[in-house]
Protein backbone atom coordinates (compact mmCIF):
# COMPACT_ATOMS: atom_id res chain seq x y z
CA UNK A 1 0.00 0.00 0.00
CA UNK A 2 1.55 3.37 -1.25
CA UNK A 3 1.63 6.23 1.28
CA UNK A 4 -1.16 8.20 -0.47
CA UNK A 5 -3.51 5.61 0.05
CA UNK A 6 -3.33 5.71 3.58
CA UNK A 7 -5.90 8.57 3.58
CA UNK A 8 -9.08 8.92 1.33
CA UNK A 9 -12.04 11.52 0.38
CA UNK A 10 -12.34 13.91 3.34
CA UNK A 11 -9.15 12.95 4.82
CA UNK A 12 -7.54 13.70 1.26
CA UNK A 13 -9.21 17.39 0.58
CA UNK A 14 -7.80 18.35 4.43
CA UNK A 15 -3.94 17.84 3.16
CA UNK A 16 -4.76 19.38 -0.32
CA UNK A 17 -6.03 22.37 1.02
CA UNK A 18 -2.61 23.09 2.94
CA UNK A 19 -0.64 22.28 -0.20
CA UNK A 20 -0.14 24.55 -3.39
CA UNK A 21 -2.09 23.79 -6.66
CA UNK A 22 1.21 22.75 -8.96
CA UNK A 23 -1.56 20.43 -11.49
CA UNK A 24 -1.43 24.24 -13.91
CA UNK A 25 2.30 24.35 -13.91
CA UNK A 26 2.12 20.39 -15.02
CA UNK A 27 4.13 19.44 -11.69
CA UNK A 28 1.75 16.53 -10.79
CA UNK A 29 4.60 14.19 -9.79
CA UNK A 30 6.30 16.70 -7.56
CA UNK A 31 3.14 17.24 -5.93
CA UNK A 32 2.35 13.33 -5.75
CA UNK A 33 5.88 13.12 -3.94
CA UNK A 34 4.68 16.17 -1.70
CA UNK A 35 1.76 14.54 -0.50
CA UNK A 36 3.59 11.45 0.35
CA UNK A 37 5.74 12.93 2.41
CA UNK A 38 3.11 15.12 3.98
CA UNK A 39 1.45 11.61 5.31
CA UNK A 40 4.50 10.43 6.51
CA UNK A 41 5.07 13.54 8.31
CA UNK A 42 1.15 12.90 9.94
CA UNK A 43 1.87 9.26 10.49
CA UNK A 44 5.53 9.96 12.27
CA UNK A 45 3.91 12.90 14.44
CA UNK A 46 1.30 10.63 15.80
CA UNK A 47 3.96 7.99 16.78
CA UNK A 48 5.71 10.69 18.66
CA UNK A 49 3.03 11.86 21.04
CA UNK A 50 3.62 8.32 23.12
CA UNK A 51 6.22 8.82 25.88
CA UNK A 52 6.58 7.81 29.18
CA UNK A 53 4.17 9.76 30.60
CA UNK A 54 1.53 8.89 28.18
CA UNK A 55 2.32 5.13 27.11
CA UNK A 56 -1.38 4.85 26.01
CA UNK A 57 -3.57 7.00 24.38
CA UNK A 58 -7.36 7.04 23.16
CA UNK A 59 -8.18 8.51 19.77
CA UNK A 60 -9.54 11.44 20.70
CA UNK A 61 -6.44 12.46 22.72
CA UNK A 62 -3.95 11.49 19.90
CA UNK A 63 -6.16 14.12 17.58
CA UNK A 64 -6.12 16.98 19.58
CA UNK A 65 -2.29 16.21 20.03
CA UNK A 66 -1.61 16.08 16.35
CA UNK A 67 -4.22 18.77 15.49
CA UNK A 68 -5.61 16.60 12.21
CA UNK A 69 -9.29 16.00 11.54
CA UNK A 70 -10.31 12.60 13.49
CA UNK A 71 -10.85 10.40 10.63
CA UNK A 72 -7.48 10.87 9.15
CA UNK A 73 -5.84 10.28 12.42
CA UNK A 74 -8.12 7.24 12.81
CA UNK A 75 -6.83 5.87 9.25
CA UNK A 76 -2.76 6.36 9.82
CA UNK A 77 -3.51 4.54 13.15
CA UNK A 78 -5.11 1.62 11.08
CA UNK A 79 -2.45 1.43 9.13
CA UNK A 80 0.76 1.76 12.06
CA UNK A 81 -1.41 -1.15 13.72
CA UNK A 82 -1.68 -3.32 10.21
CA UNK A 83 2.02 -2.87 10.49
CA UNK A 84 2.74 -2.97 14.15
CA UNK A 85 3.72 0.19 14.65
CA UNK A 86 0.70 0.50 16.75
CA UNK A 87 -1.32 -1.92 18.86
CA UNK A 88 -5.06 -0.92 19.94
CA UNK A 89 -7.08 -2.52 22.72
CA UNK A 90 -10.00 -3.35 22.18
CA UNK A 91 -11.34 -3.42 25.52
CA UNK A 92 -10.06 0.09 26.79
CA UNK A 93 -10.17 1.53 23.24
CA UNK A 94 -6.63 3.08 23.61
CA UNK A 95 -3.36 2.84 21.41
CA UNK A 96 0.14 2.19 22.34
CA UNK A 97 3.46 1.78 20.53
CA UNK A 98 4.04 -1.67 18.94
CA UNK A 99 6.80 -3.79 18.65
CA UNK A 100 7.90 -3.09 15.38
CA UNK A 101 9.36 0.14 17.09
CA UNK A 102 11.29 -2.22 18.90
CA UNK A 103 13.21 -4.00 16.34
CA UNK A 104 13.71 -1.21 14.83
CA UNK A 105 14.90 0.52 17.54
CA UNK A 106 16.94 -2.54 18.93
CA UNK A 107 19.05 -2.60 15.24
CA UNK A 108 19.78 0.88 15.16
CA UNK A 109 20.98 0.77 19.28
CA UNK A 110 23.44 -2.01 18.39
CA UNK A 111 24.58 0.70 15.25
CA UNK A 112 25.52 2.57 17.75
CA UNK A 113 28.76 3.19 20.33
CA UNK A 114 29.13 5.10 23.38
CA UNK A 115 32.50 6.09 22.54
CA UNK A 116 32.21 6.81 18.81
CA UNK A 117 29.45 9.41 20.20
CA UNK A 118 31.18 10.93 22.36
CA UNK A 119 34.68 11.52 21.25
CA UNK A 120 34.10 14.12 18.35
CA UNK A 121 31.82 16.15 21.16
CA UNK A 122 34.24 15.52 23.80
CA UNK A 123 37.13 17.03 20.94
CA UNK A 124 34.78 19.47 20.58
CA UNK A 125 34.97 20.87 23.98
CA UNK A 126 38.44 20.53 24.62
CA UNK A 127 38.86 22.63 21.44
CA UNK A 128 36.85 25.87 22.72
CA UNK A 129 37.88 25.67 26.73
CA UNK A 130 41.07 24.11 26.17
CA UNK A 131 40.81 21.66 29.27
CA UNK A 132 41.19 17.97 29.29
CA UNK A 133 37.77 16.05 28.69
CA UNK A 134 37.26 12.73 30.26
CA UNK A 135 34.56 9.74 28.95
CA UNK A 136 34.00 7.42 32.21
CA UNK A 137 31.21 4.54 32.84
CA UNK A 138 29.77 2.71 35.64
CA UNK A 139 32.01 -1.02 36.01
CA UNK A 140 29.94 -2.43 39.40
CA UNK A 141 30.59 -0.43 42.21
CA UNK A 142 32.96 1.66 40.71
CA UNK A 143 33.67 4.96 37.76
CA UNK A 144 35.93 3.84 35.32
CA UNK A 145 37.77 6.26 32.67
CA UNK A 146 38.25 4.80 29.18
CA UNK A 147 39.39 7.29 27.20
CA UNK A 148 40.08 11.49 27.25
CA UNK A 149 40.97 14.43 24.78
CA UNK A 150 44.35 16.23 26.25
CA UNK A 151 43.63 19.63 27.37
CA UNK A 152 45.67 22.07 25.38
CA UNK A 153 47.61 24.36 27.83
CA UNK A 154 50.92 23.31 28.86
CA UNK A 155 49.73 23.01 32.40
CA UNK A 156 46.98 20.73 32.17
CA UNK A 157 45.35 17.80 34.35
CA UNK A 158 45.36 14.18 33.25
CA UNK A 159 43.45 11.23 33.73
CA UNK A 160 44.86 7.54 34.01
CA UNK A 161 43.17 5.06 32.15
CA UNK A 162 41.00 1.98 33.63
CA UNK A 163 41.72 3.21 37.33
CA UNK A 164 38.63 2.31 39.45
CA UNK A 165 37.40 5.12 41.74
CA UNK A 166 34.69 5.10 44.04
CA UNK A 167 31.25 6.09 43.39
CA UNK A 168 30.38 8.68 45.80
CA UNK A 169 33.61 10.41 45.24
CA UNK A 170 34.49 12.86 42.40
CA UNK A 171 31.97 14.66 39.63
CA UNK A 172 31.84 11.76 37.42
CA UNK A 173 31.45 9.12 39.86
CA UNK A 174 28.35 11.54 41.58
CA UNK A 175 26.71 11.64 37.92
CA UNK A 176 26.65 7.63 37.13
CA UNK A 177 25.33 7.59 40.61
CA UNK A 178 22.51 9.80 40.60
CA UNK A 179 21.82 8.08 37.36
CA UNK A 180 20.99 4.71 39.14
CA UNK A 181 17.47 3.97 40.64
CA UNK A 182 16.86 5.08 44.20
CA UNK A 183 16.87 1.33 45.14
CA UNK A 184 20.00 0.65 43.68
CA UNK A 185 21.56 3.63 45.33
CA UNK A 186 20.13 2.42 48.94
CA UNK A 187 21.71 -0.66 47.76
CA UNK A 188 25.25 0.78 47.09
CA UNK A 189 25.05 2.62 50.17
CA UNK A 190 24.30 -0.57 52.25
CA UNK A 191 27.49 -2.21 51.15
CA UNK A 192 29.42 0.59 50.66
CA UNK A 193 32.12 2.34 53.45
CA UNK A 194 32.25 6.08 52.58
CA UNK A 195 35.61 6.50 53.27
CA UNK A 196 37.33 9.56 53.00
CA UNK A 197 40.08 10.02 50.33
CA UNK A 198 40.47 13.87 50.83
CA UNK A 199 39.05 16.80 53.13
CA UNK A 200 36.13 17.14 51.01
CA UNK A 201 35.10 13.87 50.46
CA UNK A 202 31.43 13.42 50.94
CA UNK A 203 31.04 10.48 54.11
CA UNK A 204 27.61 11.42 55.09
CA UNK A 205 24.60 9.15 53.28
CA UNK A 206 22.41 12.21 53.71
CA UNK A 207 24.59 14.77 52.71
CA UNK A 208 25.31 12.25 49.53
CA UNK A 209 21.50 11.99 49.10
CA UNK A 210 21.40 15.45 48.84
CA UNK A 211 23.80 15.76 46.51
CA UNK A 212 22.45 13.37 44.11
CA UNK A 213 19.16 15.02 43.88
CA UNK A 214 20.56 18.23 43.12
CA UNK A 215 22.60 16.83 40.41
CA UNK A 216 19.41 14.97 39.04
CA UNK A 217 17.49 19.18 39.42
CA UNK A 218 20.62 20.50 37.42
CA UNK A 219 22.13 18.27 34.83
CA UNK A 220 25.63 18.05 36.02
CA UNK A 221 27.86 17.66 38.80
CA UNK A 222 30.73 19.71 40.28
CA UNK A 223 33.55 18.41 42.66
CA UNK A 224 36.72 20.34 43.70
CA UNK A 225 39.30 17.71 45.67
CA UNK A 226 37.62 15.02 46.25
CA UNK A 227 40.03 12.10 45.15
CA UNK A 228 42.90 14.73 44.45
CA UNK A 229 43.53 17.76 45.35
CA UNK A 230 44.37 20.57 42.83
CA UNK A 231 41.59 21.52 40.77
CA UNK A 232 37.91 21.35 39.85
CA UNK A 233 36.26 18.84 37.83
CA UNK A 234 32.23 19.43 36.34
CA UNK A 235 30.62 16.31 35.13
CA UNK A 236 27.36 15.33 32.92
CA UNK A 237 25.35 12.13 31.73
CA UNK A 238 25.38 10.11 28.05
CA UNK A 239 21.87 8.92 28.12
CA UNK A 240 20.41 6.24 25.93
CA UNK A 241 17.26 6.06 23.95
CA UNK A 242 15.83 4.40 27.46
CA UNK A 243 16.56 7.67 29.44
CA UNK A 244 19.67 5.59 31.43
CA UNK A 245 22.96 7.18 32.11
CA UNK A 246 25.48 4.81 29.85
CA UNK A 247 28.74 7.01 30.13
CA UNK A 248 29.52 10.50 31.64
CA UNK A 249 31.69 13.04 30.31
CA UNK A 250 33.87 15.54 32.42
CA UNK A 251 35.96 18.47 32.12
CA UNK A 252 39.45 18.73 34.58
CA UNK A 253 40.94 22.33 35.02
CA UNK A 254 43.61 22.86 36.99
CA UNK A 255 43.06 24.96 40.31
CA UNK A 256 44.64 28.39 39.59
CA UNK A 257 42.16 28.47 35.91
CA UNK A 258 39.13 27.38 37.91
CA UNK A 259 37.91 30.71 37.85
CA UNK A 260 34.37 31.41 38.01
CA UNK A 261 34.13 32.88 34.34
CA UNK A 262 35.39 30.10 33.39
CA UNK A 263 33.71 27.68 35.30
CA UNK A 264 30.41 29.15 33.72
CA UNK A 265 31.72 28.54 30.16
CA UNK A 266 32.91 24.73 30.88
CA UNK A 267 29.08 23.98 32.61
CA UNK A 268 27.29 25.79 29.50
CA UNK A 269 29.73 23.72 26.96
CA UNK A 270 29.82 20.47 28.84
CA UNK A 271 25.35 20.32 29.29
CA UNK A 272 25.68 21.28 25.43
CA UNK A 273 27.86 18.25 24.45
CA UNK A 274 26.04 15.87 26.98
CA UNK A 275 22.53 17.34 25.20
CA UNK A 276 24.16 16.53 22.14
CA UNK A 277 25.83 13.11 22.57
CA UNK A 278 22.59 11.96 24.15
CA UNK A 279 20.36 12.70 21.23
CA UNK A 280 22.87 10.39 19.02
CA UNK A 281 22.20 7.54 21.47
CA UNK A 282 18.58 7.94 21.26
CA UNK A 283 17.31 9.98 23.96
CA UNK A 284 15.08 12.51 24.08
CA UNK A 285 13.53 14.22 26.92
CA UNK A 286 9.70 14.62 27.87
CA UNK A 287 8.19 17.91 27.78
CA UNK A 288 8.41 19.12 23.99
CA UNK A 289 4.89 18.07 23.41
CA UNK A 290 1.55 19.46 24.58
CA UNK A 291 0.52 15.91 25.94
CA UNK A 292 4.42 15.29 27.70
CA UNK A 293 4.71 16.00 31.51
CA UNK A 294 5.75 18.91 32.73
CA UNK A 295 8.35 17.02 35.07
CA UNK A 296 10.60 14.96 32.71
CA UNK A 297 12.13 12.37 34.32
CA UNK A 298 16.00 12.07 35.49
Amino acid sequence: MSLPSLLRNDDEIELARKRPDTRAAGKTGQASNDYSIEVLTSAINVLSVFGHAHPQLSLSEIVQAVGLPKTTVFRLLSSLVERNFCEFDPQSGQYSLGFELVRLADIRRRQTNVHDVAIPVMRDIRNKVNETVILSVKSGDFRVHIDFVEGLHPMRRMADLGVRAPLYAGAASKVLLAGMEDEDIESYLARTELTPLQKTTITDRNVLWREIRTIRKRGYAESKGEIFTGGGALAAPLKDFSGNTVAVMDILTPEHRYTAEHRERCIALLLDGARRGSQRLGYRQEGNTSMASSAPKV
